[in-house]
């Protein structure tokens, strides 16, 4: 166990040294193939007792927030094998981010309203381009749009305000890949009011949900439990660290 918090601590300090996303990921990804299956489950349950307010604790919790990332970071076998080693060792909220459920809610996405719908009409290529503008009103008609390239744009353009980022998180319906591409933005996905909303839209993945329940003050944690319109998955791993807040 000594040995465990050790690996934990370089690992965790290791990361939040590393100033780019991609670096941290690079590393990340080479130090778990280091390890067995078994370890790395206890890694990351070690990872999550550990509280989000320590910034290599933070970082490395941000990092797993994507499914595809873990993916990427163990490769296939391993991937598989990290997962039923924490079912074996009954590590549910290890087990937890192994899972890529679909939405609890799924429906249309993309232009609704009567003014937004004309936006159809322009090309793909032009709305991609309009993302990247710093005309405010050409902004806010695209914070509906349906393809992920232009969402990218609006989150990386520096006149878009977490009022208009806030509004993609919470639309519904919405697409998957629009919340998960807001979800491992480098910039939006670490302000608490933007995972608040995703963890509170039906419409996010709940695997992307899960990640972010660490981040989550307990008020908010009772709040994602009473919510019957969230994914199940989402709502134990919810209650289970409201418990374990209480105990402690």
């Amino acid at each position: 166990m000594e040995d465990l918090q050790k690996k934990f601590t370089k690992l965790a300090s290791d990361i939040s040294s590393l100033p780019e996303r991609e670096m941290r990921l690079s590393h990340l990804k080479t130090y778990l193939r280091t390890l067995d299956e078994e370890s790395i489950a206890k890694l990351f349950a070690k990872l999550y007792d550990k509280d989000t307010k320590h910034r290599g604790t933070a970082i490395l919790k941000g990092l797993l927030v994507s499914p595809e990332g873990l993916v990427d970071a163990l490769g296939d076998e391993k991937y598989k094998m990290t997962y039923l080693a924490s079912l074996e060792l009954k590590l549910e909220k290890v087990s937890r981010l192994f899972t890529d459920l679909p939405p609890h809610k799924q429906g249309m996405h993309g232009y609704s309203e009567e003014e937004e719908a004309k936006m159809e009409f322009v090309t793909l290529g032009e709305r991609r381009a309009m993302a990247k503008t710093n005309v405010k009103d050409k902004l806010d008609r695209l914070l509906s749009d349906p393809d992920v390239m232009v969402i990218n744009n609006l989150l990386n353009n520096p006149r878009l305000t977490e009022i208009e980022v806030l509004k993609i998180a919470s639309k519904r319906p919405n697409s998957p890949k629009t919340l998960k591409t807001l979800a491992t933005h480098r910039k939006w996905s670490k302000r608490y009011s933007v995972m608040k909303s995703l963890v509170m839209n039906p419409y996010t993945p709940p695997r992307i949900s899960t990640g972010f329940l660490s981040f989550l003050l307990l008020q908010d944690l009772v709040e994602v439990v009473d919510n019957t319109t969230l994914h199940p998955q989402v709502r134990a791993g919810a209650e289970e660290l409201i418990e374990e807040k209480r105990a402690g």
